[in-house]
């Protein structure tokens, strides 16, 4: 019940976005199709987001209500094929813009782009390296694929953190850290403090492979606000990585 209700003060206290429209779902899909063929290391990779499975109806992911992400790596006559899974009540959600949905579709391609380390018997990335990859690989060249903007509100935290980096441009600077409201949103699910002004305390002295191992909330956004601003990975999940906060503000 304690969930269900934080979840209800969740949506009736944020700044709720519209929800993703289908037009907008395809649109976030063919930009990460045109950013991976960027990204991929070689010809015999190929992408495929929600796949078609034979027999169920052509909307069926869209259709979907779980608000779900997920990534499968398979290997078919010599191809690697690359499988997102993007579910439509992900797309749904009010608190997910298209940028949002754009910066999850980059963590799970991610685990198979990202490279080391990796899972523990896998070839997957860790899921703080898919995390490290989405906003300091992916999410730029995405966000310039996407021809569709939310509106948003440039909020003071977005211009004191933008401040310390000369990588990009600040509107688009501004957009990536918009685009990490989806994932606060989701992370505040877990820990209600997750927030752009505070950082995660953990400091990690080995490295986990666990394939069942996700850093917690606040960490996962240490690292992507770290990814954006072209700083280390943090210690909180990466050993001898940069001092969790540091270099930010």
């Amino acid at each position: 019940m304690s969930r269900l209700l934080f979840i209800l003060c969740l949506l009736c206290n944020s700044s709720a976005f519209s929800e993703v429209t289908r037009k907008e779902f395809a649109i976030v899909k063919q930009a990460l199709h045109k950013s991976f063929e960027a990204l991929k290391s070689s010809e015999s990779e190929v992408l495929y987001i929600n796949r078609l499975i034979p027999g169920l109806d052509e909307d069926y992911w869209w259709k979907v209500p779980g608000e779900d992400a997920s990534y499968v790596r398979t290997e078919s006559e010599g191809r690697i094929e690359h499988n997102i899974y993007l579910m439509g009540g992900l797309a749904r959600s009010s608190e997910i813009s298209v940028e949002g949905l754009a910066l999850i579709g980059c963590h799970e391609l991610g685990h198979g782009l990202a490279g080391h380390p990796r899972k523990e018997g896998s070839l997957s990335s860790t899921e703080g390296q898919s995390d490290y990859f989405a906003t300091k690989i992916c999410l730029p060249i995405v966000l310039k694929n996407i021809s569709t903007h939310t509106k948003f509100k440039v909020r003071p935290i977005y211009r004191e953190l933008c401040s310390v980096q000369r990588e990009y441009k600040q509107n688009l600077c501004y957009r990536m850290f918009f685009a990490l409201e989806s994932e606060i949103y989701i992370f505040k699910l877990k820990d209600p403090e997750v927030k752009f002004a505070a950082h995660s305390e953990e400091v990690s002295l080995n490295l986990n492979l666990s394939p069942y191992y996700y850093p917690e909330p606040r960490c996962r956004l240490d690292t992507m606000i770290n990814g954006i601003l072209n700083l280390d990975r943090p210690e909180c999940w990466f050993p001898n990585g940069a001092r969790n906060g540091e270099g930010r503000i």
